[in-house]
């Protein structure tokens, strides 16, 4: 059994995840995408010992403090292999959505590469808690979610889909019909009562969002 604690952070108002297993105190550190000294306080404070940082996407508010948080727990970064090439490219992405002076402040020889890549199928396991990683393109050409199978079932979906609305498509290796087909053919296909945490705003249920669904 696994608990979460959604923590927003950055300009963004991103979702940072912080996961622990419920028996060992192992946890994952999902898209630390700001306020690094916040994320770090809350881990402490919660008793996590993080053994990884998970990715949902290569967007630069869900990146921003990977590296950093990578350093401070001595842990390694995990993500879709599509979405690399946004990571490697975080000042690009900062320049062009925050400014230059942003991008003046992040220094790409601080990058910490990511050591693991996660595709449709695979697992994630920390303690005695797993994840099963669903491939869900569109927001981005390696968005991933992790599913976590309890009592309700939990699958952290990135920015595929929001409470009330869906990611955005104009992004860098965004596209409409592949997110929509994410969403149908693999997150509404899973249970009614799921709970949906994603990456910006409040939780929803896979229910909800299908008698909702505009699209």
């Amino acid at each position: 059994m696994m608990k979460y604690h959604r923590i927003p952070v950055g300009p963004f108002a991103t979702n940072c995840i912080l996961v622990k297993d419920a028996e060992t105190n192992e946890g994952l550190i999902v898209d630390p995408g700001g306020d690094g000294d916040t994320i770090a306080d809350r881990i402490r404070t919660l008793g996590i010992k993080p053994v990884g940082i998970l990715l949902t996407h290569g967007h630069m508010d869900h990146c921003m403090e990977t590296s950093r948080l990578s350093h401070e727990f001595d842990v390694p970064i995990t993500m879709h292999s599509a979405d690399l090439p946004l990571y490697q490219n975080l000042g690009k992405q900062m320049e062009a959505l925050m400014g230059p002076s942003a991008a003046a402040a992040f220094s790409p020889d601080a990058l910490v590469e990511p050591t693991g890549f996660l595709d449709e199928g695979d697992t994630v396991v920390f303690g005695k808690s797993r994840a099963e990683v669903m491939h869900l393109p569109g927001h981005s050409p390696g968005g991933i979610g992790f599913l976590f199978r309890q009592d309700p079932d939990v699958l952290m979906c990135g920015d595929t889909i929001f409470r009330d609305g869906v990611g955005r498509t104009d992004l860098w290796g965004g596209n409409w019909e592949t997110l929509l087909k994410s969403i149908r053919e693999k997150v509404f296909t899973l249970d009614d009562d799921t709970v949906l945490v994603s990456g910006h705003g409040a939780e929803t249920t896979v229910g909800r969002e299908k008698r909702h669904f505009p699209y």
